[in-house]
């Protein structure tokens, strides 16, 4: 089982240049200075602050560089520039396309007095070794201003913290992310996300567990029970009980041969009574047809239509005069398909 890494907030080991108050200054020789150090976003020190101080009452265009050798390929380091006041004065542009450009540059003309450069890995992941150079050319003309307080510029913003899916690996009952999710075994007592599933062991109660036990009494709505019925259901009471329960006793009961004991006239049909009823499982679905002669073939036109069932008896109704049922008392009763 593996774990993944605790996040890291983004300034954990950063030392006192991780602030603007904190700067560390870049020495002007000649117009050009040069700084180096390491941001690293997922090892806790993601800002580096620098300071740059131009010569007194001039002006000029100050330039600057970053250029960076990344861990591995296609991470991004950036830099902003703000004023002694702590406004943000320009954005690093990156020299080129795509994840590869390791170089981005900055320039402000007229540029005068103190500026904070603020060095950062741009997201979760990021860092790199970089080199900062400082190019400064002074033009025409005296600047004289008073001295103020430096504010605190604006905070770089933090990446927003990825919260990793509840699994039941990292399942946790006092995370919010886990309130709504059953794990495969561990869950506290009455967990209401697992009120639906089948805890571990599983528990027959449970209809959730079915699938894996056999409940009792059994039922058909089980795999477990349907896996091997005649272990887990009773022995069917006769060959002819019906009993959709039960797998083991015969989804269907099998056809009545009977013979017809009474005719009489109503309308047009004949009424016809045949001497088996509600005992031998017979029902209104039930279908029928008389026979021919004494045939066991099907008398056409001999449709039965069950009328009324009783224990021993069974009332039918056939589209045929009375000569014709006398010369065809043979019927056949058989049970609808279940």
């Amino acid at each position: 089982m593996t774990s993944c890494a605790a996040s890291v907030s983004q300034n954990a080991r950063t030392g006192d240049d991780g602030k603007e108050k904190g700067a560390k200054p870049i020495t002007l020789d000649n117009g050009e200075g040069k700084a180096k150090g390491i941001v690293t976003y997922p090892g806790g020190d993601r800002v580096d602050w620098k300071l740059i101080e131009l010569p007194e009452k001039t002006m000029g265009t100050l330039s600057f560089e970053l250029k960076w050798v990344p861990p591995r390929p296609g991470l991004q380091l950036s830099f902003d520039v703000f004023d002694e006041w702590g406004q943000e004065i320009v954005q690093s542009k990156k020299q080129g396309k795509g994840r590869k450009v390791r170089i981005r540059t900055a320039e402000i003309e007229r540029a005068v007095g103190k500026y904070y450069l603020r060095i950062y890995a741009v997201n979760r992941g990021d860092a790199g070794k970089y080199t900062m150079t400082v190019d400064f050319k002074a033009g025409d003309g005296i600047i004289d201003w008073a001295k103020i307080d430096i504010p605190d510029p604006p905070r770089l913003a933090a990446v927003p913290v990825e919260i990793e899916a509840c699994d039941d690996f990292n399942f946790d009952p006092k995370k919010p992310e886990c309130r709504t999710f059953c794990p495969a075994a561990n869950a506290p007592p009455g967990w209401p996300p697992c009120a639906s599933k089948c805890p571990d062991p599983p528990d027959p109660a449970k209809q959730a567990c079915w699938d894996k036990v056999c409940p009792a009494p059994p039922t058909t709505a089980s795999k477990m029970c349907m896996s091997n019925p005649k272990k887990y259901f009773p022995p069917c009471p006769s060959p002819t009980t019906i009993d959709p329960d039960n797998p083991n006793c015969p989804k269907n009961a099998p056809p009545i041969s009977t013979r017809v004991v009474d005719i009489s006239q109503q309308g047009n049909d004949v009424l016809i009574t045949l001497p088996v009823g509600s005992e031998r499982g017979v029902t209104t679905d039930w279908k029928g047809t008389l026979l021919r002669g004494d045939s066991t073939d099907a008398l056409d036109g001999g449709e039965i239509q069950i009328v009324r069932v009783a224990a021993k008896q069974t009332l039918g109704k056939v589209h045929l005069t009375p000569d014709q049922v006398n010369r065809n008392l043979k019927a056949k009763l058989t049970p609808p398909a279940r």
